[in-house]
């Protein structure tokens, strides 16, 4: 079991270094404007215009949406290339529209925004991702540090017995 746990030790040195500093960005993403550019103020406020009103029309034509308003809408990703919008409510359904047909593409639940809110703690409210997110990152980080050191050390006590070894031969 001992043999298992060293090489997996080093397989994950750098996979759980990633998830944990990538956990702490994420949980501090909104903090930084180097993370995440802020929230612009529009030079107006106000209703967006036609052609978001046209894809809030087209998701509210849906089943079950028939009340649907702009207080309902969490996000819209526009993806030109690609030729849609994703209209994203506050409930974390994702509605696909067709850009040039309005037509609904596809609807799915936004399962990946649940698993961030999991990831960084802030399900839990503001103040989880600053009392368990940002400490258990930094002791994933501590705990990386430290077992690399256990994992390599071994190897460097070895390699200096192997050379005193072979210098009192040569001797």
């Amino acid at each position: 079991m001992r043999l298992i746990h060293y090489w997996l030790t080093a397989f994950t040195l750098v996979t759980v270094a990633m998830v944990a500093v990538t956990g702490v960005l994420l949980a501090l993403k909104k903090d930084f404007d180097v993370l995440q550019a802020p929230t612009a103020q529009a030079s107006a406020p106000g209703l967006p215009s036609t052609p978001l009103d046209a894809l809030l029309a087209a998701v509210a034509s849906q089943e079950g949406r028939d009340r649907l308003d702009w207080r309902d809408v969490d996000r819209i990703d526009v993806r030109p290339d690609d030729g849609l919008a994703k209209v994203i409510l506050n409930d974390r359904t994702e509605y696909q529209v067709d850009l040039h047909s309005l037509e609904v593409l596809q609807t799915g639940y936004r399962t990946s925004d649940f698993i961030e809110t999991l990831h960084d703690f802030s399900i839990l409210g503001g103040w989880g991702k600053y009392l368990l997110s940002v400490p258990t990152g930094v002791a994933l980080l501590i705990l990386w540090g430290t077992g690399a050191y256990m994992f390599i050390k071994p190897m460097l006590v070895r390699r200096r017995k192997r050379l005193a070894k072979a210098a009192a031969r040569a001797r």
